[in-house]
């Protein structure tokens, strides 16, 4: 039996420039969701629940978690104004909980929990 509320949650690291805020992830995500179509864009539906210290979590369908690394890697060199934006895709995870032990390096989550943001 396959449950159609799934998740999958997806570590990203960004590289460059530095303090990339949460706005502009979103932004740059949205972008290329953006001409997807309606069936595709719900099988993905990028959600952001976790951004601290350059390192994101983001939420998605376990069936659109493909796709969504795929876009997120092709967001990997956008020009901005700042220089080039720079990403890494780190792992995948069926849990925030696992996301956030397992990929985020002991010293990026150092007093932090991965459900609070720190503004």
């Amino acid at each position: 039996m396959v449950h159609e509320n799934r998740r999958r949650y997806i570590v990203v690291h960004i590289l460059s420039p530095a303090a990339v805020g949460k706005g502009l992830l979103i932004k740059l995500t949205r972008d290329r969701t953006r001409d997807l179509d309606e069936d595709d864009f719900n099988r993905i539906k990028p959600w952001f629940v976790y951004h601290h210290n350059d390192w994101a979590i983001i939420r998605t369908g376990h069936r659109g978690s493909d796709d969504l690394i795929d876009i997120l890697n092709s967001l990997d060199g956008v020009p901005l104004r700042e220089g080039e934006f720079h990403l890494r895709v780190v792992g995948t995870s069926g849990t925030l909980r696992g996301a956030f032990f397992k990929h985020i390096p002991e010293k990026a989550r150092e007093g932090h929990h991965y459900r609070q943001e720190r503004k």
